[in-house]
């Protein structure tokens, strides 16, 4: 049940005056103290308290807590205290009598440069701290973002999302995030974090400010360059005729779909934002996105790719197939096990999906690869022993050994490589290697 106003906690210490707002599996009310001081209370919600991953949503609520408490910034909302006992577990925060940022727009149209760079600072400047304190935000947007009534400065909410990272590490995140300002590398359970994610989430929202657009979502700017080779980004300039030079192409640079293409800390996106101050500073003029480059020549996970090419291009191809296998078992983390899971395939870094795939058709000019053998798959029927028959992986209804695989170009189109030789697993690759448009 939700609580009710005049419902009081903590013996009188705090009473409910209303809800403000609802997520997935988070409340949050108005209330006030025994000295009437406004404040927002967060607290898990029902379909949170009767689940039976009732723990993890509480570990992720009070690592929201943490990093709150780790964050003292003007322009972060402060954290007053945690609640956690065996029956109520909820965060006590500053209540902040405001517009978002979003309604703004809403209400106004497209803002100023000048009004949209005020605030953007402002954001950045704790986004700054955030990182410093070994954080990521990974929800930056206009809706959460809410300028103070009296002030009008902007205050960062919403730390729901944030998790720890390491600059450059490989982490475990969910795969969460707003549509239009979450990056690619979000879309990843297992990939590269850095302060870059939260460029792009703040590079997005300027773009959002200025053009009262949302940007087209990464996974779909994603898919459009992977199938023609066009990015359907807009710079913002052609969207209003106002935003300077300067500021377009610094918002695209934040915007590049690889994480290596934008700059790797919100205090170098800034110094592209300001007059001269960086080295890197775009040329006036500039006025067209940076290409995104290909993206199935990147890993989501910085995986090295060059031995494989190398064997690849020497028509070596066994000790190819072995070590597409073994770059397998490093992406997905699993190199202990020795094998992957169901979750693992489902999972697959699509980039990472997608350098394999370019480097076997490349240097077996379209005879192997992962997409070879997804159209096979689809052309079977779906159905895994006719995929092997056509594959060479199975010969008068009897599986080929690996000892007798063909490791050379007269092997059937598709023999290679042999991962897919796992029975039951195949069919998630299949399905993870048409969501990655392959």
């Amino acid at each position: 049940m939700a609580w009710q106003p005049g419902e009081q906690l903590l013996n009188g210490k705090y009473t409910i005056e209303s809800q403000l707002g609802q997520g997935g599996f988070g409340i949050t009310y108005l209330a006030r103290d025994d000295r009437n001081r406004p404040f927002a209370i967060k607290t898990l919600g029902r379909k949170a308290r009767f689940t039976q991953e009732l723990a993890q949503y509480k570990e992720e609520f009070l690592k929201e807590a943490d990093c709150l408490s780790r964050c003292i910034h003007p322009s972060i909302v402060r954290l007053e205290e945690v609640i956690d006992t065996d029956s109520l577990c909820c965060m006590v925060l500053e209540y902040i009598n405001g517009t978002p940022l979003a309604q703004l727009v809403r209400q106004k149209g497209r803002l100023s440069e000048r009004e949209a760079l005020f605030y953007t600072y402002q954001i950045g400047d704790a986004l700054r701290l955030v990182h410093e304190q070994g954080f990521l935000h990974r929800d930056v947007k206009p809706m959460n973002i809410v300028l103070r009534q009296e002030r009008s400065d902007a205050v960062l909410i919403d730390f729901g999302l944030a998790r720890e990272f390491s600059q450059d590490g490989v982490d475990i995140h969910p795969k969460q995030g707003s549509r239009g300002f979450a990056p690619l590398e979000q879309y990843d359970l297992r990939a590269l974090r850095g302060a870059y994610t939260d460029v792009y989430g703040l590079a997005a929202t300027l773009y959002s400010l200025l053009t009262a657009k949302v940007p087209p979502s990464a996974s779909a700017r994603d898919r459009s360059w992977v199938k023609n080779q066009t990015d359907p980004l807009l710079p913002p300039k052609t969207l209003n005729q106002l935003v300077s030079d300067r500021v377009n192409s610094a918002i695209l640079k934040g915007l590049a779909l690889v994480p290596e293409n934008r700059p790797q800390s919100i205090k170098s996106w800034l110094e592209l934002l300001s007059d001269g101050a960086s080295p890197f500073s775009p040329q006036p003029g500039e006025m067209t996105p940076a290409s995104p480059e290909i993206a199935s020549s990147v890993s989501a996970v910085g995986m090295d790719y060059t031995t494989l090419e190398s064997l690849l291009a020497a028509g070596q191809w066994q000790e190819a197939d072995r070590e597409t296998e073994a770059l397998m078992l490093r992406v997905a983390g699993r190199e202990a096990e020795g094998r992957l899971n169901i979750e693992d395939v489902k999972h697959f870094p699509c980039r990472d999906l997608r350098t394999l795939d370019r480097l076997w058709t490349e240097y077996s000019n379209g005879h192997f690869g992962l997409s070879i053998q997804r159209q096979i798959w689809s052309e079977s029927a779906e159905d895994y022993e006719q995929l092997s028959d056509r594959l060479g992986w199975r010969s008068d209804t009897e599986w080929v050994s690996y000892a007798d695989l063909t490791f050379d170009i007269t092997a059937p189109i598709g023999h290679l490589p042999s991962w897919g030789r796992r029975g039951r697993l195949w069919s998630f690759l299949a399905t993870r290697l048409k969501k990655c448009s392959l």
